[in-house]
């Protein structure tokens, strides 16, 4: 439903910002209780039924990596049937460090479906919008931005850029890394610069993939390929900012070369890229994403360095978590409660910290150059090789189960 015409309006909770994690929990808030008063904010324009190549900008032609806790949430509700038509399974793993003997490799178990999946953001977008769509009391608010926000003890009112007073009684900030509703709210982060940026985009090998992922890390961060449809690779390659200019201006068979010579061989010989995207990779953080009646979620509340695949899978556990405390809530007035949101924090606190930490010490272990360093873990990488169902956090992780939502204290 489009609504930009009244001047005022109220609901129970106003979401900022129509991407995946925006769209995801205002789906998940309304599969949870369908009488909530739900209202996204959308900056781009509505989709017209006519635009049948349209493509959302939060959906892109990126890929996620789905951790196989992620598809049993997706599972929960209703999602994975029509998106795992769409999605390319993760069976094997292979994590490597380039110029030295440390390897590991991973294998699913005869009981295990697969590591995860590969999902492409168009494809979800789809199956995403197919599903809203059933969800006819959602009002989204399309070409509007937050400008401003004022805290009241019992609501929170949001001011659009079109004039709009959205009354709420909490605010979802879901409006990625450059989140104007955490500084809104006044939720302090912190940021690290990794001082590399990441080359997107899907190449094609040689060789076959047969559903194997490759993690392979150099000086400047990890070249990651997960396996999608139509034996393409979905790439994710860390550049030094300095060499970011000379890389984006090479063209396709020099990027193939480039690629082939920081990669090797392992997957075949590079033969196609589509079109390149590069974004900056930075650590950003939130002590905690919460303010009165407001909340962050996803990229506004954690951006993670994409090693390990690690980002949106956070992400989907934080909103499936608040859905649910939503759902709980004993009448209307408990949404954006300081109780409920505290609760909400307890349950998610510790995998908040717990996950940015590993992924943070995985990048600066593996682009460390001490001679020590580089020795254990290289150690470390064949210690776990020959004992591939060692209980770590590196496995667990790979395995999609590493999880530390306590399902039963929802």
């Amino acid at each position: 439903m489009d609504n930009n015409t009244a001047t005022q309006l109220d609901c129970d909770i106003l979401i900022v910002g129509a991407g995946m994690s925006g769209c995801l929990l205002a789906y998940s808030l309304l599969k949870f209780n369908p009488k909530l008063d739900v209202m996204l904010v959308d900056e781009n324009p509505q989709r017209s039924e006519k635009q049948n190549h349209f493509v959302h900008p939060g959906f892109d032609a990126r890929s996620l990596a789905l951790s196989a806790g992620t598809c049993e949430l997706l599972a929960e509700l209703g999602l994975w049937d029509d998106l795992q038509l769409q999605a390319q399974p993760i069976e094997d793993i292979h994590i490597s460090d380039r110029g030295y003997f440390g390897a590991l490799d991973l294998h699913k178990s005869n009981k295990q479906q697969a590591f995860g999946y590969v999902a492409e953001l168009q494809d979800i977008g789809r199956v995403l919008n197919k599903h809203l769509k059933q969800h006819k009391q959602l009002r989204r608010l399309y070409n509007s931005s937050l400008t401003n926000i004022e805290k009241h003890p019992e609501h929170i009112s949001c001011c659009l850029d079109n004039g709009q007073i959205i009354k709420a009684k909490m605010c979802v900030g879901a409006d990625g890394a450059n989140s104007v509703t955490r500084e809104l709210l006044d939720i302090p982060a912190q940021t690290s610069d990794y001082g590399c940026c990441a080359v997107i985009a899907n190449v094609r090998s040689s060789k076959a993939h047969l559903n194997k992922a490759f993690e392979r890390f150099t000086e400047f961060g990890p070249i990651a390929l997960l396996p999608l449809s139509d034996n393409r690779y979905s790439l994710v390659w860390s550049v030094a900012n300095e060499d970011l200019v000379r890389i984006s201006a090479l063209t396709e068979p020099e990027f193939l070369a480039e690629l082939q010579l920081a990669f090797g061989y392992r997957a075949g010989v590079f033969t196609e890229a589509g079109k390149r995207d590069t974004y900056p990779l930075k650590l950003i953080k939130t002590y905690k994403p919460l303010a009165h009646r407001g909340v962050c979620i996803g990229n506004a509340a954690h951006c993670l360095h994409p090693v390990m695949g690690q980002g949106f899978n956070l992400g989907m556990r934080d909103l499936y978590v608040l859905a649910s405390q939503v759902s709980r809530a004993e009448s209307k007035s408990q949404i954006g409660s300081y109780q409920m949101l505290e609760q909400y924090w307890q349950l998610r606190r510790a995998d908040h910290h717990n996950t940015i930490a590993l992924t943070d010490s995985m990048v600066r272990i593996f682009s460390n150059s001490s001679w020590p360093v580089i020795l254990g873990r290289n150690t470390a990488l064949q210690a776990m090789s020959c004992l591939p169902d060692l209980s770590t956090p590196i496995i667990k992780q790979a395995k999609g189960q590493f999880n530390l939502l306590n399902r039963d204290a929802q």
